[in-house]
């Protein structure tokens, strides 16, 4: 019996390594298991995520839109991802309410957003959400309602968090799919958001599906970031922090808002 010296290398990775080959080509197998990617891949682009289910789990929640009116629209034309419709802004103004000067807004606004996959949402999106929602909670920081965005490109949540009145915003997104994987998400956070914000002034947290980075510890990590950041006040390239797992997670007993 004749040992593959490569398979263990397989197992450690979702790459396409050490494929064989049938002649010129890569065996029929591998081709297949390639165009069954691809596939989930663009059908995970163009599906609708259906919000009605993280609604029902997430109370308050509200739902708002992009300037876009169509998948189709949201893919040829990404600026228009950027910014919430009309609608969507006196909807969220609405729930932002109209607290006095000295009565801040709430310490961080959690945004669920579509972004290029509908089965990263579908698939992770609830695990993570309530991790964090607990974790935000037993680190005394006041979150506002979640909101669900449709069409959505990472910056609108920076004008969600403006129009919210919040002092930061965690941006919870479908990544762009990949032949690995096809429901991988990605948080980006940012500290004073606002529509100048660009990507300088946010932190990212990638690769949250079941074969990468677990929902549950991806929002561990988007705790510990935001209590940092909100500490530090600032976000982005000016701030410097690794989480370092179990030391991070003990040394929040007791933390309170800075």
């Amino acid at each position: 019996m004749t040992i593959d010296p490569w398979a263990f290398l397989r197992s450690l990775t979702h790459a396409r390594i050490a494929l064989g080959r049938a002649g010129h080509s890569v065996p029929t197998r591998e081709l297949l298991d390639f165009r069954l990617a691809h596939s989930r891949a663009r059908d995970s682009v163009w599906r609708e995520v259906d919000f009605s289910s993280l609604r029902a789990e997430f109370n308050p929640a509200v739902e708002v839109q992009s300037r876009c009116a169509s998948k189709q629209e949201f893919l040829l034309d990404p600026g228009r991802g950027r910014m919430l419709s009309d609608q969507s802004k006196i909807l969220l103004g609405s729930h932002a309410g109209k607290p006095a000067p000295h009565i801040p807004g709430p310490d961080c606004v959690l945004v669920i957003a579509d972004g290029l996959s509908a089965d990263a949402v579908q698939s992770n999106a609830a695990r993570f959400a309530k991790s964090f929602i607990d974790g935000i909670a037993a680190v005394n920081l006041s979150l506002g309602p979640v909101v669900l965005a449709r069409y959505a490109r990472v910056a609108l949540g920076d004008e969600i968090g403006a129009v919210m009145k919040s002092r930061s915003v965690l941006m919870l997104i479908g990544e762009r799919p990949g032949l690995a994987s096809s429901d991988s998400l990605s948080v980006y956070f940012t500290w004073a958001p606002d529509s100048t914000r660009s990507d300088a002034n946010r932190n990212c947290i990638s690769n949250i599906h079941a074969s990468g980075l677990a929902p549950d510890v991806a929002a561990k990590m988007a705790v510990f970031l935001a209590r940092t950041s909100i500490q530090r006040q600032l976000s982005g390239v000016e701030l410097k922090v690794e989480f370092d797992g179990i030391q991070s997670l003990q040394s929040w007993s007791g933390v309170g808002k800075s």
